[in-house]
């Protein structure tokens, strides 16, 4: 079975460190940056199978970068999961009328987040 290609946009580098040692080498090529035009510039030169977003990040959050996948690129099919720490209704909503095929709130515990991202890009 082929790696699947994930993107992960991410500010914190405590957080950063869980992705690096909680998504197993043998089902994920990872790639992690820390901030929304980086995490576009990777998308797009990349083009990863999933691609977890945070809200809160520098330059663009991860909404705008939702939102430049979904419109401007017109990507319907890439699994899309925001990870982050606001769990607000309005949010969630904004998100998913854009199509996010997950919502994870943190803190996560990091021997669940695989199976959590494969439930979701799987569901799609």
């Amino acid at each position: 079975m082929p790696k699947l290609k994930i993107l992960i946009a991410e500010d914190s580098s405590p957080i950063q460190l869980l992705y690096q040692t909680g998504l197993p080498d043998a089902l994920f090529d990872k790639q992690i940056v820390a901030d929304g035009d980086k995490a576009l510039a990777a998308y797009t030169s990349w083009k990863p199978d999933i691609v977890l977003l945070d809200i809160n990040m520098p330059i663009k959050n991860g909404f705008q970068v939702l939102k430049a996948i979904r419109e401007e690129k017109r990507d319907k099919t890439t699994t899309v999961v925001i990870v982050t720490s606001s769990s607000e209704k309005d949010e969630v909503i904004a998100c998913a009328k854009l199509g996010i095929q997950g919502y994870i709130v943190k803190p996560f515990k990091r021997e669940e987040l695989p199976l959590k991202i494969m439930e979701c890009h799987k569901g799609k």
